[in-house]
């Protein structure tokens, strides 16, 4: 397979805001150590994901190979895919000496809308400044916007900072994206999934942008969202990845916030999906990760090594990022939307009387996963648990002490049965709803810093084939982002 020069990006735009500070936050999720080990990562093959031959602290980690990815998986399979990928987006750029591999030349960064209604792919060159971030404004039916799933919600920690989102595609998600939109893929939309697939991509991007170096090409396509807070809130920022970027400011009111500038600041790494294409799934991989201290979990059942089902609960006597201290906000069972966004402000929720939801106005609220681990909080969900509990301890145990990545946790992942024919050439079947008996794995996932509202439904409630469409896994219907976004080296008026 061939390997081509690239300029690539990452530098993410919008409108969010630095709100006023509070005491850190102290509890973190606690995983159960006496898990059944249904789901590990052996030694030596960890040790091969690092660059270096051994795993260093915060040091550099080879992409999980998509296009290797076993025609004959297993659940295991898939998030041990996402947690090799959640390791590499968050390591140092090992060629180009980036702190992260997200903010480095093999990853594009996607703006938000402009009032036209299109997108642009910011090339992250080294003179390209710090990241520009947005707080999530309302998603459409069809296309989304960076919004809280369903709505617009937006959301604050209970230190007093405003949650930042940006949304970020990789190197072959670009080229595929501007060789399908200029006609040299006329009859390709599905995403590439395969090594030819790949391959054709990268002879288009080796004719038409000579100048470019994909660094790694066997990730093929993955589409990213993150989230962010204020580093100067969170209790000890050694303990989070980090990065610079430029955020929007306000003038801030009791119950409305007007956008009045923006800022430079550090950011602390609260959330991250994973998205992105395996051998013969087209369909996305789903995969989500969240910072420990975030917020707890519902009750929820896993196996104990010695076969027995045990049920786990979540600290609840200290406060986390997300969620207040006190038995009281566990019996709630409630994530309220204290605040929105509404044309780049933000205004308190209000309810069908005109009373404000939350009594102080634009102000933290109090969020749980209510489906842990991305599944029904019930004695069903178990195994699928257990699994994501052993994955977790398997990949925390091994990280090095000072890793900042051990403390994150994925959470979930979640794909179709559909693309997982081992056919390479098998036909995908025009079906245009998914249903659970086609979904694998974590059935309810939601991020709590993503999807803090909108937690009974999953990733393929939204991302799927519309009835209307003649084909069932057409990329501008699994990326709400792509129908938007203009293809490389094409000019847009943004005045």
């Amino acid at each position: 397979m061939r390997y081509l020069f690239a300029k690539s990006c990452a530098a993410i735009a919008g409108t969010a805001m630095l709100a006023g500070l509070a005491t850190p936050a102290q509890a973190q999720i606690d995983l159960p150590s006496d898990v059944q080990q249904t789901c590990t990562v052996s030694p030596d093959t960890f040790t091969s994901w690092f660059l270096e031959g051994t795993p260093r602290a915060n040091g550099p980690v080879r992409p999980a190979d998509s296009v290797a990815f076993p025609e004959h998986n297993t659940v295991c399979d898939f998030y041990t895919w996402g947690a090799q990928m959640f390791l590499w987006l968050t390591s140092p750029d090992y060629n180009t000496g980036d702190p992260l591999v997200l903010d480095g030349p093999a990853v594009f960064t996607v703006l938000p809308v402009n009032h036209q209604g299109y997108r642009r792919l910011v090339d992250n060159a080294p003179d390209a400044g710090p990241l520009q971030l947005a707080v999530r404004s309302e998603k459409a039916d069809e296309i989304g916007e960076l919004g809280q799933a369903g709505g617009s919600g937006v959301l604050m920690s209970q230190n007093g900072s405003l949650v930042y989102y940006g949304v970020h595609v990789n190197d072959i998600y670009a080229y595929f994206l501007t060789g399908q939109k200029t006609g040299q893929f006329p009859r390709e939309t599905k995403f590439p999934r395969d090594a030819s697939d790949l391959q054709a991509v990268t002879d288009y991007t080796e004719a038409q942008f000579p100048a470019a170096l994909v660094p790694a090409p066997e990730a093929l396509v993955m589409e990213l969202k993150t989230s962010w807070v204020a580093a100067n809130t969170v209790d000890d920022p050694d303990r989070y990845v980090t990065i610079e970027a430029v955020v929007p400011t306000f003038d801030r009111g009791a119950t409305e916030w007007t956008r009045d500038g923006s800022r430079t600041t550090e950011l602390a790494l609260v959330g991250m999906h994973v998205v992105g294409t395996v051998q013969h799934h087209q369909e996305f991989v789903w995969a989500s990760f969240e910072h420990i201290d975030n917020a707890p979990n519902a009750p929820y059942y896993y196996t104990d090594s010695e076969g027995n089902l045990q049920i786990h609960r979540d600290p609840s006597d200290v406060g986390y990022q997300f969620m207040a201290a006190g038995d009281h906000m566990f019996r709630t069972r409630e994530n309220v939307e204290c605040m929105k966004e509404d044309q780049g402000n933000i205004v308190a929720n209000r309810d069908d009387q005109g009373n404000l939801v939350c009594r102080n106005g634009i102000a933290p609220s109090n969020t749980m996963r209510m489906n842990p681990w991305g599944s029904a909080p019930d004695k069903s969900s178990a195994e699928n648990n257990t699994l994501l509990l052993s994955i977790n301890n398997s990949i925390r145990s091994q990280l090095k002490d000072g890793d900042r990545r051990a403390n994150y946790v994925q959470i979930g992942g979640i794909w179709t049965s559909q693309g997982s024919d081992t056919k390479a050439d098998a036909p995908i079947p025009d079906t245009a709803d998914f249903s659970d008996t086609d979904l694998r794995g974590s059935l309810s996932l939601a991020n709590a810093t993503m999807e803090t509202y909108n937690q009974d439904t999953s990733c393929f409630s939204c991302h799927q084939q519309s009835k209307s469409a003649p084909n069932s896994f057409q990329a501008f219907q699994l990326s709400h982002i792509y129908s938007q976004i203009v293809p490389l080296n094409v000019g847009l008026n943004d005045n």
